[in-house]
């Protein structure tokens, strides 16, 4: 089984980021993208499940990981 996308990392006892696993082989990687962070761990979680849930879709009707779910943002 392919591991999720998505991941949550708790960098501190209050913060909770969100990142986008960057390897197809399942490994997590010190270069994954950070997507997002948190204050609350269950909100994390829960976005993780969220974006996890729109990637499958994603992947069944373009391929895998062929798009992403997360809109890139300019900065």
């Amino acid at each position: 089984m392919i591991a999720d996308r998505y991941y949550v990392q708790r960098l501190t006892e209050q913060v909770f980021v969100i990142r986008e696993r960057l390897s197809m082989d399942g490994e997590t990687g010190s270069n994954d993208r950070i997507v997002r962070s948190f204050d609350i761990r269950q909100d994390a979680y829960m976005y993780a499940d969220s974006v996890n849930d729109k990637q499958r879709e994603l992947d069944e009707h373009f391929g895998h990981w062929a798009q992403s779910p997360i809109l890139e943002r300019q900065i």
